[in-house]
């Protein structure tokens, strides 16, 4: 490379590295900016979304307070604080994040007494209907500055909301500006520093391979003589040596190969190894030549060749122009493991169930070897001998252990049993004890295989169990005692509330009636001196009172739909639904409703029950109706696919109706879920929760199929038994 290039090469890179420099350098500038706009866009998409959270808290708040004073729920009243808090914290979360723009400031100045006149409003609402004064002005006049405020509020809100969304409109362009900015920056310098590091890379690449083909001669030359110098190297060594090239042909084999094939080396050069020697296709070697090639590792592997009634050791190193392989003849070494791995076969199967101690004992009983025992009970030899190993038992067990010993001798029988043996650390465990004896050909006894097995845990293990077996008896006796006593107090608090619900049912109704009958009289007799005002009034007084009796007759009927049922009996369906159609006689016909019907079977339920539930449900497909004549079908089918049992009837009641969203599908079964006004259809809310506590009490399920606009699918399952 002469002088002039190197000057070029180093100019070049210098003022490459210069243009990445002042690259880098604008575009962290840029986009150090860009993270503040960014960061300002962020607070302003914060500040909306806190906006909504407050007008959303309003309206969340005036439908609670909205609920409690048309239901008188006190659940209705905690979460309207709940959303009067909600409010508070985020006109607090508005006032932080705009302390920044003092027109938002004022704004927010002007909405605080707004906000606190507004709550103040609705617990006024509140106040009113607790103290149960019938104030009507009063309650105008809140109305009227309630709507006043919210829409002065509505008129701050969007005035803030406007400022922030334009304040957004110019933080977002501007951020478009700084990323297109960015992007002409850093397109611009990278792509001047890539032409710089082109032309530079082309002179290199060409000095590149100019190098490249001195550098290819002289490794040509190296190689000749390295292998020149490999091959006398290979012929010294004492182990067979093969080279294969990718297409399995031999390009090398030494003399030692050439003993082991029978083959001379020279004609072998250039043929197929699997083609000389087929018979080693399949073999693990041939596996695992492949393997080295395909993994590039290097392979070491033993194995019998049995074409050769031989053992070979490989070592096969893979490369890119093929496979390197010594081996050699191993068939002596592999013939002394085997018998040595024979020989030791008869000394494991002494050792098959534990570690702890094995010993062997002579003809007559006597310790023969005992080095494991030894080990075990920190005995030495001499006190070992004879029956010295007796003293290492638990003096508990001796007796039982002597006796067991001297009867497994003279019958010439298994010796089997359980005792405690003192270790060498001083301490008892409890071990399994099996000997075995091992006889001639004429039956004599040789010798006594035995072994000790730790099971102390096990026993600890049973101990432990028995007495856990024990404490859970006794604590099942009691529990049982206990639910006894609950299941009698249970007893008695249903009877309690069942004859209180009556009581409060009948007191209730009484005053309802009279608050209802005086003040029909009421308006009949002082009809002229009453105005139209007044008039209204008593018609919301007795429409009140009519509807919260049947309101409590409702929710006794439900209450007795667990408590008041009959016994279960063999029903037929088709009966109880002709009583239901002849007790919905005048409303089916007033609406001109169709009803088609199946027949039905008969199921094991409480006639009036299932009367009740028939009348119910084809009493809202009536009322829910659309314009058009009601149509409705009753059905029944047994064991279908989606029931869990086949002793199951799945009755479907279907109508043409108005229908109902499917989010609305499991709530309408909840006692005072109801989905449209009282002006639209009458009802308390409780008949299809009756239903759904019928159902149950049988043992079975209910559910609806519907969408809105398409009919519905009332859907309940019955036993047959």
């Amino acid at each position: 490379m002469n002088r002039l290039t190197e000057k070029f090469i180093a100019g070049g890179f210098s003022l490459a590295l210069l243009l990445l420099c002042s690259v880098g350098a604008a575009s962290y500038w840029s986009v150090q900016k860009l993270n503040e706009d960014q960061r300002w866009v962020i607070h302003t998409n914060q500040t909306l979304n806190i906006l909504d959270d407050l007008n959303h808290g309003f309206l969340s708040a005036e439908s609670e307070k909205r609920g409690y004073v048309l239901t008188g729920k006190a659940e209705y009243l905690k979460n309207y604080g709940a959303n009067k808090q909600e409010v508070y914290q985020a006109f607090q979360a508005l006032r932080q994040l705009t302390r920044d723009n003092p027109n938002q400031q004022r704004r927010l100045d002007a909405l605080k007494p707004l906000i606190d006149r507004r709550f103040n409003l609705f617990e006024e609402s509140i106040k009113f209907l607790n103290q149960n004064t019938s104030d009507g002005a009063t309650k105008i006049i809140i109305t009227n500055e309630d709507n006043l405020i919210s829409q002065q509020l509505q008129r701050i809100s969007q005035a803030i909301e406007n400022e922030e969304k334009n304040l957004l409109q110019k933080r977002t362009a501007l951020t478009n500006y700084r990323v297109t900015q960015i992007i002409i920056v850093i397109s611009v310098g990278y792509g001047l520093s890539f032409a710089l590091l082109i032309l530079v890379y082309l002179l290199l690449h060409k000095q590149i391979l100019i190098n490249k083909a001195l550098s290819e001669e002289a490794i040509h030359l190296e190689k000749q003589a390295a292998k020149a110098q490999l091959a006398n190297i290979l012929e010294t060594v004492s182990d067979a040596f093969i080279a294969l090239d990718r297409n399995w042909c031999y390009t090398y084999v030494n003399q030692r190969a050439g003993q082991v094939f029978n083959r001379c080396p020279t004609e072998l050069i250039g043929k197929n190894i699997w083609e000389e020697f087929p018979e080693g296709v399949g073999q693990k070697f041939y596996h695992a030549y492949y393997q080295a090639v395909a993994e590039q590792q290097i392979i070491e592997i033993e194995e019998y060749y049995p074409p050769w009634n031989r053992w070979f050791e490989n070592r096969i190193y893979p490369s890119e122009e093929g496979l390197s392989i010594f081996f050699q003849d191993i068939t002596r070494r592999k013939l002394a493991e085997i018998a040595i791995e024979k020989s030791e076969k008869r000394y494991r199967s002494l050792v098959i169930a534990t570690a702890q101690a094995v010993w062997i004992a002579d003809a007559n009983g006597l310790p023969k070897e005992f080095s494991s025992w030894i080990n075990l009970t920190g005995q030495s030899e001499e006190e070992v001998k004879g029956w010295g190993w007796l003293d290492a038992i638990h003096p508990e067990d001796r007796q039982f252990t002597e006796r067991l010993w001297n009867q497994a001798l003279a019958e010439t029988s298994l010796y089997n049993l359980e005792h405690r043996v003192q270790l060498a650390n001083g301490s008892y465990r409890f071990f399994a004890v099996r000997a075995i004896p091992v006889l001639d050909g004429n039956g004599q006894i040789i010798e006594w295989v035995g072994t000790h097995t730790d099971i102390t845990e096990r026993k600890l293990a049973d101990e432990a169990l028995q007495q856990a077996k024990a404490e859970l008896e006794i604590k099942v006796a009691e529990r049982t005692a206990e639910l006894y006593k609950l299941n009698e107090d249970l007893k008695r608090s249903n009877q309690e509330l069942e004859q209180f619900a009556y009581v409060a049912s009948h007191d209730l109704q009484e005053p309802l009636r009279a608050v209802a009958g005086y003040s029909q009289l009421l308006g009949q007799e002082y009809q002229e001196l009453l105005d139209e005002s007044a008039q209204e009034y008593l018609a919301y007084i007795v429409d009140g009172a009519t509807r919260m009796r049947q309101l409590i007759q409702d929710l006794l009927a439900y209450s007795r739909v667990g408590t008041r049922g009959q016994a279960f009996v063999p029903t037929d369906c088709n009966i109880v639904l002709n009583q239901a159609l002849s007790n919905l006689q005048v409303a089916i016909a007033e609406s001109k409703a169709i009803i088609t019907r199946d027949s039905l079977p008969t199921v094991h339920a409480d006639k009036t029950q299932l009367l009740q539930l028939f009348q119910n449900l084809i009493g809202n497909a009536i009322k829910f109706r659309q314009r058009e004549s009601p149509q409705i079908h009753i059905g029944a089918v047994k064991g279908a696919e989606n029931l869990e049992a086949k002793s199951e009837w799945l009755f479907c009641i279907q109508d043409n109706g108005i229908g109902i969203k499917p989010q609305y599908l499991e709530r309408i079964f909840e006692v005072f879920r109801r989905l449209h006004t009282r002006r639209e259809f009458a009802g308390t809310g409780i008949g299809l929760a009756i239903c759904k506590k019928i159902v149950e009490r049988h043992g079975g399920r209910i559910w609806a199929e519907s969408q809105l606009g398409a009919g519905t699918r009332f859907y309940f399952t019955l036993n047959e038994k």
